[in-house]
């Protein structure tokens, strides 16, 4: 620590650091109690009913996430993901109406915070990716 000339007197902290990249990704999965997934992925009964009246149960779970420092400042992304299968023996107790739509030409999206409508995320789709189905392992 040094003193120097302050004209509000007020301490002052300098931090310098050198550029990086960190990522990570798990299976949650591997320690299922952990991330209290050890229910969810009984698949002997359902789950989830307020996201399908089909039963649901977790088959996959994973996160992944990198940050980068440069000298273009700080960028950081999490993501975590689960993959579904049927639990359970399903009740249909009534019939609906089904509509498809698919989103195939360009298009735009935007992702709302649902309470305050705040956009989270945008984005206008010109190339989709081609469609490819996932692995038994991520």
């Amino acid at each position: 620590m040094t003193r120097v000339p302050s004209i509000d007197g007020e301490p002052t902290l300098h931090v310098s650091t050198v550029p990086f990249t960190v990522s990570a990704r798990h299976d949650l999965l591997d320690h299922p109690d952990l991330f209290g997934l050890r229910t969810a992925a009984d698949a002997s009964r359902g789950h989830f009913p307020g996201i399908s009246t089909m039963p649901l149960a977790i088959q996959q779970a994973a996160q992944a996430m990198t940050a980068t420092f440069g000298a273009r400042g700080f960028h950081s992304a999490a993501v975590t993901a689960f993959a579904m299968m049927g639990g359970g023996i399903p009740r249909y107790p009534y019939r609906a109406r089904e509509i498809s739509v698919r989103f195939d030409r360009l298009f735009g999206f935007l992702a709302l915070h649902r309470t305050s409508r705040l956009v989270l995320n945008s984005g206008w789709v010109t190339n989709p990716d081609t469609f490819e189905e996932l692995s038994g392992d991520w």
